[in-house]
């Protein structure tokens, strides 16, 4: 243990996992929060959208500060607005200015990680290095669902978020004295074809995304009548499988490149996303759940890795802003009309918004090889393919 302390990029992957499970646990159990003070499925959705909005208001405003800033600085900073945005949120108040603030610390965090990562191990080891960093902080996810679920039990949904606060606070001390890392801030002149091409498969499954996956704690509580601790327990088993799945992915991308990697996984995951939406079996959906959420996650630090064979340093954090930002804004588009389809329609609305993101991932999964090939082409044969 001390050695692996003794290494900035190990001490990096476990502030994230620490990170994770306290922002997991927010994340599951939000919409509940929400409804125990006494908000409407629309205005949940609507919350849904602010926390993600924020990433875009202040995705290009951060491109060039934190780099100015350091990446450094900008995950301490980050964390103190997590605490303090999260304290207000627990506590009920300023809900939405405290999701505002909270949002603003996930950008931070989005746009300072990655890079920072980059810099602290050769190319060769990033596919292992992202893969590990994922697979840590999903399943960290399992922890925190299962604790939100019982928590819930003891001290009843309205305090359940404070409870993230701790392990936020926790993950400070790993990034102190990390070597610090500056970039420039991002190149658009002659980039915009390529950061294009990197964007528009991902952004794509965002929109679809947004549609489902904030509201599908929701959807199987009222669907098979769930408590909040059977509910915990399922997405916790997702997020225990997904971070397994991730593990596996350096050994996938060896066979058959980090692109193929990509597109098998997230194609062999839609015909789950049907059996989640419409099987009407609660053990079928339990495991259509866990494999859906393992195989489309698990392409998560793969394309991280791959992108930045196509990016130089200097635009690496404005890159992952954007991306977030663009991500974003369509993900936070599809829970604000989820949320009033859900309003207008009740459950039958999940007839028609799980139709829209199998429709939606399909189009995305469809764009990784006309995106990346082109690049490769341009590129070089080798460069970005394994």
């Amino acid at each position: 243990m001390t050695r692996l302390l003794a290494s900035p990029a190990y001490r990096l992957v476990l502030a994230s996992f620490l990170w994770s499970f306290g922002g997991n646990l927010v994340y599951f159990f939000l919409n509940f929060h929400l409804e125990a003070l006494g908000f409407g499925r629309q205005a949940i959705g609507l919350a849904q959208a602010l926390l993600l909005f924020t990433g875009v208001v202040f995705a290009l405003p951060l491109a060039y500060l934190i780099p100015r800033l350091g990446y450094l600085r900008s995950l301490h900073l980050a964390f103190l607005l997590a605490v303090g945005s999260g304290l207000l949120l627990g506590l009920g108040l300023l809900v939405f200015p405290s999701l505002a603030g909270y949002g603003l610390a996930g950008a931070l965090l989005q746009g300072a990680a990655a890079p920072l990562m980059a810099r602290l191990v050769p190319a060769e080891r990033r596919v292992a290095l992202f893969s590990l960093q994922a697979a840590l902080t999903t399943a960290s996810g399992f922890f925190s669902t299962l604790l939100a679920g019982l928590l819930s039990e003891w001290v009843g949904a309205r305090w359940v978020l404070l409870f993230a606060l701790p392990f936020f606070l926790l993950a400070v001390p790993l990034v102190l004295g990390l070597p610090e890392g500056e970039g420039q801030a991002p190149r658009f002149r002659g980039r915009f074809g390529v950061w294009l091409r990197l964007l528009l498969p991902q952004v794509v499954i965002g929109l679809g995304a947004g549609l489902v996956i904030p509201f599908l704690n929701l959807f199987l509580k009222e669907k098979f009548g769930l408590t909040y601790g059977a509910t915990g327990f399922v997405f916790a088993l997702s997020s225990l499988a997904t971070g397994l799945a991730m593990l596996l992915q350096p050994l996938l991308v060896r066979r058959v490149g980090k692109l193929g990697a990509i597109v098998l996984v997230q194609a062999l995951s839609l015909p789950f996303l049907a059996l989640l939406a419409w099987a009407p079996w609660l053990p079928v959906v339990t495991l259509a759940l866990l494999v859906r959420g393992a195989l489309m996650n698990a392409a998560g630090p793969v394309y991280a890795a791959l992108v930045m064979d196509y990016l130089e340093d200097g635009e690496r954090p404005g890159f992952f802003l954007v991306e977030s930002g663009i991500w974003s804004l369509l993900f936070a588009l599809g829970s604000a009309l989820s949320g009033v389809a859900q309003e207008a329609l009740g459950l039958a609305a999940f007839h028609y918004l799980f139709a829209a993101t199998l429709t939606l991932y399909a189009l995305g999964i469809a764009l990784w090889p006309w995106a990346f090939g082109r690049l490769r082409a341009a590129y070089g044969e080798g460069e970005g393919s394994s």
